[in-house]
């Protein structure tokens, strides 16, 4: 794993045939759980491949491990 990422980190990760971006808010280090749009979102955190709660430039929400996240810029 590279470096994890740190709150006001700006990522990216595949979405569709494109590309979302965000900042994160919340670093997770064990399992989370969060409801986002009325999908119960699941992420098996761990010290290596930590989770991220991402915020993204419209305000939505995404909950992403550190294996699917690039650095944004």
């Amino acid at each position: 794993m590279t470096r994890a990422y740190a709150v006001g980190a700006r990522v990216a990760w595949s979405w569709g045939k494109g590309e979302a971006s965000g900042a994160v808010v919340e670093v997770f280090r064990r399992r989370v759980q969060r409801t986002i749009k009325g999908a119960r979102i699941v992420r098996r955190a761990s010290e290596t491949n930590p989770a991220y709660l991402i915020e993204q430039p419209d305000g939505a929400k995404a909950l992403k491990s550190h294996s699917e996240l690039n650095a944004d810029g």
